[in-house]
């Protein structure tokens, strides 16, 4: 792919247009580079190959951005600047960022890190499982998916809780950084699972059924998944959630909760 590139893409002749472009001199590339400017003339004239870390200080010195140098570096036959344009994809977005974001949306929203600690949630989620409606949330491991599991007044409103758990699991499973198991859970997620195990032994007892039958779910960009929730005295809502990447180097995921049909939406206007 990367020869087909460099038959494809005349890289040389970019670097120039992008130079008289900015109405820069050979001269000024050269210094601004870094370089001579014999080399800056002999890589655009094409009597010389230059190296990647020449390529690099030449479109620095240009200022092109990150998908533009990596044209420039694939057609020179080097490879590419994959975590540069990932960082400019996808900026990394803290936690005040999350918080605010989510209040935009009527049906429950909320962020997680690879532990599935709950660290911004909107309104609607709150109402829903009855969380505090506090402007930041308390102590993330209070309100970890996986810890809560085992605790009766979250999980008896789980209606599909195996399933749930079961989906929990799989991203365990599939996590390519720890070996996991039930004996050593990885490293983030075992305060979570401690207090799971204070939990009530009921849910406790269900677990490792479900972790010998659960299947892996792999990691993609969306991973969706099923909530059949009813609050104490209310009525049943069926959720199709899915969960994103919100922030790629922060293990953060988006889960997005939508009602699946009008019963649904009436109880969650209800709740809300």
């Amino acid at each position: 792919m990367v020869s087909e590139f460099h038959e494809a893409f005349e890289w040389r002749r970019r670097l120039r247009e992008h130079r008289l472009r900015l109405q820069l001199s050979q001269p000024e590339v050269a210094r601004r580079a870094g370089l001579s400017l014999s080399a800056v003339k002999a890589y655009e004239s094409g009597d010389r190959h230059p190296s990647r870390e020449a390529i690099t200080a030449i479109t620095q010195a240009l200022g092109l951005p990150v998908e533009e140098v990596n044209r420039v570096l694939a057609g020179a036959g080097y490879a590419v600047d994959l975590r540069g344009l990932l960082n400019e994809r996808y900026a990394p977005r803290g936690v005040d960022w999350f918080a605010t974001e989510v209040e935009r949306f009527l049906w429950p929203v909320f962020v997680t890190n690879q532990a599935s600690d709950v660290l911004a949630a909107n309104r609607a989620f709150r109402r829903v499982i009855d969380m505090p409606l506090t402007e930041r949330l308390p102590n993330p491991a209070k309100w970890n998916i996986g810890a809560r599991a085992s605790d009766p007044a979250f999980a008896a409103c789980m209606e599909n809780w195996d399933e749930v758990m079961s989906f929990l699991i799989g991203l365990a499973k599939s996590e390519l950084r720890h070996d996991v198991s039930l004996e050593k859970p990885a490293p983030w997620t075992s305060d979570a699972f401690q207090t799971f195990l204070k939990g009530d032994p009921a849910y406790i007892a269900r677990l490792p059924r479900l972790w010998q039958t659960a299947e892996p779910v792999p990691y993609t960009t969306r991973m969706p998944y099923r909530v059949r929730w009813r609050c104490p005295g209310g009525e049943a809502m069926r959720f199709m959630c899915t969960m994103h990447v919100a922030d790629i180097w922060q293990d953060l995921s988006w889960h997005d909760w939508i009602p699946e049909d009008p019963a649904s939406l009436q109880a969650l206007q209800d709740v809300c």
